[in-house]
């Protein structure tokens, strides 16, 4: 199956939802769910981080402790999804394939498998 637009050939496609049948959806797991905000929480804290060592004395020890803290949780959380990813590839592709009616979202283009 192609994952663009038979158009124009963008990959930006969402699937259109049929009146008669419920749309299937992926199963995210939730590894994945708390991955994402401590990846995001751990940039801010290393940004900070640099920021203080850069203008200040250095950072102190609370925020080098919750850093680290941080990252143990973003390392774990990394590990967990890692062993739901096979999972979440069978559950992503079996909902791309379940869908007949795609559009894209550059030129509205809408078309059936």
């Amino acid at each position: 199956m192609q994952y663009q637009c038979p158009k124009c050939q963008s990959r930006k496609i969402l699937p259109v939802a049929n009146g008669n049948t419920p749309a299937a959806r992926p199963v995210v797991p939730k590894s994945l769910v708390f991955l994402i905000p401590l990846l995001f929480i751990l940039l801010l804290l290393v940004v900070i981080s640099i920021v203080m060592w850069i203008f200040s004395n250095g950072a102190g020890q609370t925020l080098q402790i919750a850093t680290v803290v941080v990252f143990i949780a973003t390392v774990i959380a990394g590990v967990l999804f890692w062993r739901d990813l096979p999972d979440f590839k069978i559950s992503m592709q079996s909902f791309m394939q379940a869908n007949k009616n795609w559009k894209c979202r550059d030129c509205n283009h809408e078309w059936q498998i």
